[in-house]
């Protein structure tokens, strides 16, 4: 069976390039196709068992996220698994779909198949269960976009409050006299955050609370589409609305187009996620852009400093979400 040095050796390269090559980090294209003729003129196979046994390590890590359909997930999930694979680890990911139960069986499933380490966008688990579910093996974490209270790990969050707050003063601030929010449910960390920067825009522009305004439910299509529904269905309706994802967007804005409601003449909206497509409406929907592919590159540094031996205090870092398409005259 051949072996590294074999294919280093017939390549007429170094092992370290070979491996590079193999983990998929950068190789220049000429020394790129020797490798891969060496390969594949002496049929080598990686052997997984032999390098874990080898440097105690498996090169996995897990991905633990509510879904990969949601653009935002995904983008973020894109960058992080790219530069991870850089050095050499893969990705084991799950999705939970917003349920309790499969985020805990998740968890406990990808902590018992071995991983390095553990990039985490947590919903409804407390702290005594993360620390039940992962007793005994501890790991590096990155806790990204959302963090579990009393988990002190590296953490990547967004500017959720100030953010919401920006956006919903910007509404205010057009002569909107009533504004209402879709948000998802309050157990995620971000809909509580952007929550509170709803209420704090209320605050600094002196603006009464309405319960009525503020609908909870998933961050999702039929949330957005059911929620539309409510708001018009009030009393007195709102002037506009802040919707806290991509997917009630899209939801909220289908509804509008059934019903023949216009954006922005009949009801102002302000939307979460995507702004390179709401860009292209006429005329472009205001939007807050959280820098997805800047978080996955954050959490997968984080994670391969941990994995590299650093033992320094956990580390929490907050890039700036921007609001797009807005008139700042």
């Amino acid at each position: 069976m051949a072996t590294i040095k074999d294919v280093a050796q017939r390549a007429n390269v170094s092992v370290s390039t070979v491996s590079k090559y193999i983990n998929g980090g950068e190789v220049r294209p000429q020394k790129a196709e020797a490798v891969r003729q060496a390969i594949e003129e002496l049929d080598y196979k990686v052997n997984p068992f032999a390098r874990m046994l080898k440097t105690h390590k498996s090169y996995s890590v897990g991905v633990l996220l509510p879904a990969l359909s949601a653009p935002f997930f995904g983008n973020m999930f894109a960058v992080m698994e790219q530069r991870l694979r850089q050095e050499g680890y893969h990705c084991t990911i799950a999705c939970y779909s917003a349920s309790h139960g499969l985020e805990r069986d998740y968890l406990k499933y990808l902590i018992s198949t071995g991983i390095d380490g553990l990039v985490y966008i947590p919903e409804r688990l407390t702290a005594g269960e993360y620390r039940e579910l992962t007793m005994g093996r501890a790991i590096p974490l990155v806790q990204l976009d959302r963090m579990i209270p009393d988990v002190d790990t590296d953490t990547v969050l967004t500017d959720n409050v100030d953010a919401a707050c920006d956006a919903v003063c910007w509404l205010l601030d057009q002569g909107h006299s009533r504004v209402a929010a879709i948000m998802g449910s309050m157990s995620a960390f971000t809909a509580r955050e952007r929550l509170a920067g709803y209420l704090r825009a209320l605050e600094r522009r002196n603006v009464p609370y309405d319960d009525a305004l503020v609908v909870e439910g998933q961050f999702d299509f039929v949330t957005g589409y059911q929620g539309f529904e409510q708001l018009m269905a009030l009393p007195v309706r709102p002037t506009a609305i802040l919707t806290t994802n991509y997917d009630t967007t899209i939801g909220l804005l289908t509804a509008a187009r059934e019903r023949g409601v216009r954006i922005p003449e009949d009801v102002g909206v302000f939307g979460y996620d995507c702004a390179d497509v709401f860009s292209m409406m006429s005329p472009t929907l205001p939007t807050v852009q959280q820098p997805e592919r800047e978080m996955g590159r954050m959490a997968a540094e984080l994670l391969l400093k941990r994995l590299n031996g650093w033992k320094g205090p956990p580390q929490m870092v907050r890039p700036k979400s921007l609001l797009v398409g807005i008139d700042r005259r």
